[in-house]
């Protein structure tokens, strides 16, 4: 890992302090996840789905909360409590809920027809049990749970 990136296991979960380069975070998040499904003994596709919605979730903090913050500060919390995964990302950028105010997808359209992009908080909200936004402290949070038994259903 990257000595810009700081991981530390807390209570049986990580706590990744994560680069504002998107590269570099990207690969972070992939390995931090791999290693956290296969300390928790997480299988199936729900390493995968965890791993997809954190990273758009960290593709939009880089690209668009972060882009102007003279010192940014991008953070990712994992842990695991009985029958559900939780994860919280972090960032400093302005505020921003895209969980309201992100423009909604219209799935409905054809592939070809559709715009570029916008599919991420689609993605995060179809995935995740849970997902709610706080603003705090100068802090965007976004914090979700994906249930375990959800990798076999969904």
């Amino acid at each position: 890992m990257s000595d810009s990136n700081e991981r530390s296991s807390i209570g049986g979960g990580y706590d990744i302090r994560l680069s504002p380069d998107l590269g570099e975070a990207l690969k972070t998040l992939a390995e931090a996840v791999e290693h956290f499904a296969a300390a928790e003994s997480i299988g199936g596709a729900l390493p995968y789905r965890l791993n997809l919605v954190l990273d758009e979730l960290v593709t939009n903090c880089i690209t668009h909360s972060l882009r102007d913050v003279a010192t940014p500060h991008l953070r990712m919390r994992l842990s695991r409590g009985g029958d559900a995964v939780a994860a919280e990302v972090e960032d400093n950028g302005d505020a921003f809920d895209p969980l309201t105010e992100a423009p909604q997808p219209d799935t409905n359209l054809e592939v070809e027809d559709r715009p570029i992009g916008g599919l991420g908080v689609y993605f995060v909200k179809e995935f995740a049990d849970s997902v709610s936004y706080e603003r705090s402290d100068g802090f965007n949070r976004i914090k979700m749970r994906m249930k375990l038994e959800a990798d076999a259903g969904k």
